[in-house]
């Protein structure tokens, strides 16, 4: 892994996205617990559950502080080795629009936005970011037809795909192992919407506006295409792929310093999504649950006591940073008579960003059918000098 030489316009971004956000961080880089606990002052909170209305919700919600849209997909080629694509467009928001002023420029802006994109392959595991001004069409999400991008880097709905914004193919250049390589992820109809938490209103903590509103397609069929651009051989793999869509306006409550979040396509049909936000002691803070969708698309709330996620003991690989990250968790869902054990496929799939996670593909140790996606934040150490989170 490395991180990839950023241009000055970049590296200026990340700057101005620190600044907003009133926060320093050492290195040049921002724990991901601290753009989600920014403050919403001027900003509108996820307070109740509301009624969502597509195609619309796929687009943009200025009146809130941070939002994004994150693509997942495990795969593998015809020999059955691992691949495993990312993509995630965050748009963080710098003034409520009742407070930004009206300027006639075209290079004005009251938001940044931040692409995300990172690939497993075989031989390894390969992460770019990307920044743009909210101006010039640089970045942007259209509802209908769906189109999200930043760049060159589209994730983009097929012609008549109705309130959905799939059937969709996600395409990009990217650079692996210092080869250019063109992209295409080609993704199938989708299971969903399935609205997580209360009716679509997922609690981060008990304090009033910790929350995000949060939705999910839980299950595409995907196709990814590498083509090396100097004319080598193209790559395949097919799999499975994972959208969510999150907006919030400070989500974190101030003692949380991480999260842990799994998406799982089951073998038996099933989709899964559990979280758990954590203290600096590596206690669970505030709330944990997640969602159970069966084959027919029906969703069912889990709740705490109905299903153990836990790191594995002494199973972790250690960042470049420090810290140690769990690369292990026993998965126990007494329902459908799971007990098993989630293992990355590679420990070292960490994306050393200017956010920097721990984000990669996973598969049941006892399954290898059923595989998924884990994301992981602040098992490094903070840049500010305050507590470590448990290693």
């Amino acid at each position: 892994m490395r991180r990839v030489r950023r241009s000055a316009f970049e590296r200026l971004s990340a700057v101005l996205i620190l600044l907003s956000l009133g926060i320093s961080g050492a290195q040049g880089s921002l724990e991901a617990g601290a753009v989600l606990g920014a403050s919403g002052d001027g900003f509108e909170r996820a307070l109740a559950p509301r009624a969502f209305a597509f195609p619309d919700d796929h687009g943009v919600k200025p009146t809130f502080r941070t939002q994004w849209w994150y693509l997942t997909a495990h795969l593998k080629d015809g020999q059955g080795q691992p691949f495993g694509v990312q993509f995630t467009l965050f748009r963080q928001g710098l003034l409520a629009p009742a407070q930004a002023p009206v300027r006639a420029s075209p290079l004005a802006g009251n938001a940044l936005w931040m692409a995300h994109l990172a690939i497993t392959t075989p031989e390894g595991h390969h992460a770019e970011e990307r920044f743009a001004r909210d101006a010039l069409g640089l970045a942007g999400v259209t509802p209908a037809p769906f189109r999200a991008w930043l760049e060159d880097w589209t994730l983009e709905a097929a012609p008549g795909a109705g309130p959905a914004p799939f059937p969709a193919t996600l395409s990009a250049t990217v650079e692996i192992d210092g080869q250019r390589q063109r992209l295409s992820l080609a993704l199938g109809g989708p299971r969903g919407p399935v609205l997580q938490g209360d009716s679509g209103l997922s609690l981060k903590s008990r304090e009033t506006g910790s929350a995000s509103y949060y939705y999910s397609y839980s299950r595409m069929a995907a196709s990814l295409t590498l083509t090396p651009l100097n004319g080598g051989v193209p790559r395949k793999a097919t799999g499975l792929a994972w959208f969510d869509r999150e907006w919030s306006s400070g989500a974190l409550a101030p003692e949380q310093v991480g999260w842990d979040w799994l998406a799982l396509h089951l073998a038996s049909g099933h989709d899964l999504m559990l979280f758990r936000l954590r203290r600096a002691d590596g206690s669970v803070s505030g709330v944990q649950e997640g969602t159970l969708v069966a084959p027919d698309g029906r969703s069912t709330r889990l709740s705490l006591g109905t299903y153990r996620f836990e790191p594995m003991p002494g199973a972790t690989w250690e960042g470049p940073r420090g810290g140690r990250w769990p690369v292990r968790w026993r998965l126990t869902l007494p329902t459908l008579g799971l007990d098993d054990v989630v293992s990355a496929v590679r420990a070292d799939q960490h994306n050393p960003l200017t956010v920097p996670y721990w984000e990669g593909m996973v598969c049941l140790e006892g399954d290898g059918e059923s595989c998924g996606y884990l994301e992981m934040t602040g098992y490094e150490p903070p840049t500010d000098g305050g507590p470590r989170s448990v290693e």
